[in-house]
């Protein structure tokens, strides 16, 4: 792939980065805003069990199918098979996790003190079927390189998002019911998902779909710790505050240096997201020095760039943040979120690679790295929140964050490439 190409994928993706800033991150807000900090914590909390129960849903077979037609989009009935191949054992999985997130919304109502996790639950979970689904179907179009459709939709979830947030706030939906959100959002993506896939995929032509299945497995369950891990990781701070007894309204305050964090992140991921099927193309023709090449190209601008805007992102909270929101209680977040930028900033040199043992075919190592990040995340979080709060919070993401990139760097040339 030509470095013009590439930047113009990179340019498009950007585009629903700028909405998570506009749309997400302001859905975040609106919660904090019209409902308050308490049900805003409540909204994370049932969020992150919906998102950790949805990664067993698509049980790292978005992985699968994202490497295995980036190897030969061109191959129509091979492309065919591989989808179908994904699809058929995702829908079962997909029915199986809704059923279990349904079964714990007690136990887990009782972890966070707090019925309306059960409530939010409730209502959130036709969006995990649909949503565990969705994750193979946008890896479809991601393998396919089709990335300014994978703009477009990466958008339009975005969009949907905020949509789900006004109507909520208009129909005059209940706090504890505010994830009613997910279900709006990712049962109205499945539909446009599935007609994206069903107009570019000959799925008529899946004559050896069966064998996929299993090569599909095989590949999900070797990573899908990871992919479970990394989810829990995302929200594991704002979860073990929850869970430590802190008050309701401090976790929801800390939610927007979250969200805000979450945000910052995007912006890798959108590398990762035009990279990986570079990545695993090259590796797999057995070309590893084009993808040093391609890491050092990319570093060269990403770095810095990345750097300075989480810098620049620190040092503006304090002086926006408190008076964009009319709420001194912001001001708590100061400190936590300078920490949380921090982190990424020294881990931007690896950031957009965090998938290439993925991409390698190396899924068991992958799952490694990711569960040695999350387990130092938690260590970090039990040892200080319960003496520093929301600092402590931060420090043990920044911390984990900063970690998984030294563990990039070491296996990816241990294993991958060793110039990376």
């Amino acid at each position: 792939m030509s470095d013009a190409r590439l930047r113009r994928d990179v340019i498009w993706n950007l585009v629903p980065v700028a909405l998570l800033g506009a749309v997400g991150l302001g859905s975040n807000f609106a919660i904090f805003t019209w409902w308050g900090p308490e049900p805003l914590a409540v909204f994370n909390l049932v969020t992150t069990a919906f998102f950790v129960l949805a990664v067993l849903g698509a049980c790292g077979l978005q992985f699968a199918v994202l490497r295995a037609l980036a190897e030969a989009p061109e191959d129509r009935e091979r492309v065919a098979s591989v989808v179908v191949g994904a699809l058929v054992p995702n829908v079962v999985l997909a029915g199986v996790m809704t059923a279990v997130f349904l079964a714990l919304r007690g136990p887990f109502a009782q972890l966070h003190h707090s019925e309306a996790v059960a409530d939010g639950m409730l209502v959130a979970a036709p969006g995990l079927f649909c949503f565990s689904i969705n994750k193979v179907l946008f890896n479809v179009v991601n393998g396919l390189r089709r990335m300014r459709a994978f703009a477009v939709y990466t958008s339009l979830r975005y969009a949907l998002i905020a949509a789900g947030v006004i109507a909520a706030r208009l129909l005059d939906v209940g706090g504890s019911r505010i994830a009613i959100v997910w279900t709006i959002t990712e049962c109205t993506m499945f539909v446009v998902l599935g007609i994206e896939v069903i107009a570019t995929v000959s799925l008529a032509r899946a004559t050896r779909w069966r064998a996929w299945v299993r090569l599909h497995l095989d590949y999900g369950l070797r990573g899908v710790l990871s992919t479970l891990a990394y989810e829990i990781n995302t929200k594991l701070d704002i979860w073990m505050l929850g869970a430590s007894g802190i008050a309701k309204e401090l976790v929801g305050v800390y939610a927007i240096a979250g969200a805000l964090n979450e945000g910052a992140t995007q912006l890798s991921v959108v590398m990762q997201n035009n990279l990986n099927p570079i990545i695993a193309r090259e590796l797999a023709a057995g070309n590893p020095q084009e993808v040093v090449a391609l890491a050092r190209r990319t570093r060269r601008w990403f770095v810095p760039s990345f750097s300075a805007a989480c810098l620049a992102g620190a040092a503006a909270f304090p002086v926006l943040l408190p008076w964009l929101m009319h709420d001194a209680a912001l001001h708590a977040d100061t400190v936590p979120f300078a920490i949380l930028m921090i982190g990424l900033a020294v881990a931007s040199p690896y950031l957009p690679f965090a998938q290439i043992l993925l991409m390698a075919n190396r899924p068991g190592a992958h799952t490694w790295l990711v569960v040695t990040m999350v387990t130092i995340n938690f260590v970090v979080d039990l040892a200080l929140i319960p003496a520093f709060g929301l600092v402590g919070a931060a420090c043990g993401t920044a911390i984990a964050v900063a970690s998984s990139a030294l563990l990039v760097r070491v296996l990816g040339r241990w294993l991958v490439v060793p110039d990376l």
